[in-house]
């Protein structure tokens, strides 16, 4: 025997508050999974990528820049060889996030007159060459972007490990539940009108 619209309505109006209870919780899971996913980015920021940041970093202003002094030491037409360190050095993000953005440099003296170049960059970052094999360099930029990736890998593109995307993902899932729950909420006092 069908049901009529009214026998409908009444079901899904008394059926409401054990939704909508249904779906705080899916809230709260959410939530909880949420807060794990930021500790774990969190973590894995200060304790691998900015420590191997640091490292590299240290390195570079130290023991690798001594070394390259004496293969690019100062002259006549050379100043002494400095590095640079690019906007994206060291930062977290799928796209931009690495820790090869350096440069080792040295001004040319007497500087010429522009448009030309006022420095000559002497040693960097070439991808596929390994550094010239500096060990160092090649441990630390590959921690660095195995944790940058463990933190940034969008989901799709051939798994679903990274920590922000999935952030995002269970805040668009913890949105569309919000928004199921208010309407259906809604729903009760527009369809008892209705019915008798």
């Amino acid at each position: 025997m069908a049901t009529t619209c009214d026998e409908t309505i009444n079901s899904m109006i008394e059926s409401a508050p054990e939704k909508t209870a249904a779906m705080e919780q899916q809230v709260t899971a959410i939530e909880e999974e949420q807060e794990r996913l930021a500790e774990e980015a969190a973590a894995i920021e200060e304790c691998v990528t900015d420590k191997a940041k640091d490292e590299l970093r240290a390195y570079l202003e130290g023991p690798k820049l001594a070394e390259l002094s004496l293969i690019y030491p100062p002259s006549g037409l050379f100043g002494p060889l400095y590095i640079v360190f690019g906007p994206t050095f060291g930062v977290i993000d799928y796209d931009t996030g690495n820790i090869t953005d350096w440069v080792y440099r040295q001004d040319i003296i007497p500087a010429p007159i522009p448009p030309l170049p006022t420095y000559v960059d002497q040693y960097s970052y070439v991808p596929n060459l390994n550094f010239d094999g500096d060990p160092t360099i090649i441990e630390l930029a590959g921690d660095f972007d195995f944790g940058n990736d463990y933190i940034t890998h969008p989901l799709g593109i051939g798994a679903s490990y990274g920590l922000d995307p999935l952030y995002d993902a269970y805040q668009q899932g913890k949105n569309t539940i919000l928004g199921n729950k208010q309407k259906i909420e809604d729903s009760i006092d527009v369809f008892r009108r209705y019915v008798t």
